[in-house]
């Protein structure tokens, strides 16, 4: 059901990151090694993100690992052996996230995940050792070639076109796509993918230094959707404050999963109806209670500015890492690097309990210079009575269509 609204602008300050400088670390699960708890030779996978770094902080992308492995680990472990979570603070620098690879080499690590931006020395160092690399949300074309990356998700790259597959599905007839302009060229995708729908689209950019968004806004006025771009968290809970002073008409708002429910909570009515595209599906589905069971017993960050729901993504690498080592050992095999490499390349159809689209890393998939893009697929939310749940049937659809700039035949993509 389509529905209109009012929106507006009020004075803001946008701030594009978060600022700090830290270095690696190790760390281990509390629950391994207890009393009745799992025993023997740890399986050993590092984490690494961004934990507090002046272009981007994400010590979620790390928490979510390490509260998989305590909840694993308080279930009697991976067939009774401690999962280890390791640390890196990769500081989204080539240099420090290179560091981090060679540290998962020295931590005997089997596998690795989290958030980096994949340098092709980090990429070598792991692939040299043979330790997977098996990334939530991707963030190079170098991940999506390298033939020891398994991503999980359509990664960060591709996700905007979930974006222009909802304007679809909602039957937006133009759009108003805003991005911080130091990203703009992330938008570039978007405004081709739209254009091949036929849907009219303006790209609107903000300087990341902005005052006053005001202006900002009115450049919105006569258009039938919005659509929230490559953004920071910050710039979204302004527009949040400034939409209900402008008067625009929207048939429809268009997020991308920048948009928690924390920041949801702050202006509820601004976001009521909103479409939320994600990686993943919505965190409040059945498939997901594991996740909310773990994140309430053992997260540690500050919810509020670092919602463990954009980490998501590595709770469906964990998952799929587990269930494959499970495996491994069911058949009698060595969990080492190598072969949990091998095991993975071989992987028809990935156990993600599913939490993760389906996923088979033996396929290559249709698009240019993305032939590891194994999850062309995103998960679809709704803002409703100030909450973020799931939207449509709540399951993934692929986009890949919109990816190639092709018409998608799937019926749920028709306009409803």
């Amino acid at each position: 059901m389509r529905h209109r609204r009012r929106v507006g602008g009020l004075a803001a300050t946008v701030a594009a990151g978060l600022l700090g400088l830290a270095a690696c670390s190790s760390g281990t699960p509390g629950a391994a090694g207890t009393s009745g708890g799992p025993s023997g030779a740890p399986i050993v996978v590092m984490a690494t993100a961004p934990v507090d770094a002046q272009l981007v902080s994400l010590p979620q992308f790390i928490d979510v690992a390490q509260a998989y492995a305590k909840q694993v680990n308080a279930a009697g472990g991976i067939n009774g052996r401690p999962l280890q979570i390791t640390t890196c603070d990769n500081q989204a620098s080539p240099t420090q996230t290179a560091a981090c690879a060679r540290q998962a080499v020295s931590d005997k690590a089997v596998a690795t995940v989290g958030w980096a931006i994949e340098s092709p020395a980090f990429l070598q160092v792991l692939a040299d050792a043979r330790i997977p690399w098996v990334p939530g949300t991707a963030q190079t074309p170098d991940a999506f070639t390298n033939t020891n990356s398994f991503p999980v998700t359509v990664g960060s790259l591709q996700q905007g076109m979930g974006q222009v597959a909802a304007a679809v599905k909602e039957g937006c007839r133009s759009v108003a796509l805003v991005t911080n302009e130091s990203l703009v060229a992330r938008a570039k995708p978007q405004q081709d993918g739209l254009t091949k729908q036929g849907v009219g689209v303006r790209v609107i950019t903000y300087p990341t230094n902005v005052s006053d968004i005001g202006p900002i806004v009115a450049q919105m006025k006569g258009s039938d959707c919005l659509i929230i771009g490559a953004t920071s968290d910050t710039f979204v809970a302004q527009l949040g404050a400034a939409l209900p002073q402008a008067g625009i008409t929207f048939s429809r708002i268009i997020s991308n999963a920048s948009l928690t429910k924390e920041l949801v909570s702050q202006n509820p009515a601004t976001w009521d109806g909103t479409v939320v595209t994600g990686l993943v599906t919505n965190v409040q589905g059945p498939q997901w209670k594991g996740f909310r069971d773990a994140i309430a017993a053992y997260s540690t960050v500050d919810k509020q500015k670092h919602s463990p729901t954009t980490a998501q993504p590595v709770w469906v690498a964990m998952s799929v890492l587990s269930n494959t080592i499970r495996e491994m050992v069911s058949q009698g095999k060595d969990v080492t690097g190598a072969n949990l490499q091998q095991a993975l390349g071989a992987t028809t159809s990935a156990n993600s309990d599913d939490t993760g689209p389906p996923l088979n890393f033996t396929t290559q998939s249709r698009v240019p210079g993305f032939p590891r893009l194994f999850a062309p697929y995103m998960g679809f939310s709704v803002v409703k009575n100030g909450d973020v749940v799931p939207a449509y049937d709540g399951t993934y659809h692929d986009i890949q269509p919109f990816i190639l700039g092709e018409k998608s035949t799937d019926p749920f993509f028709a306009i409803g």
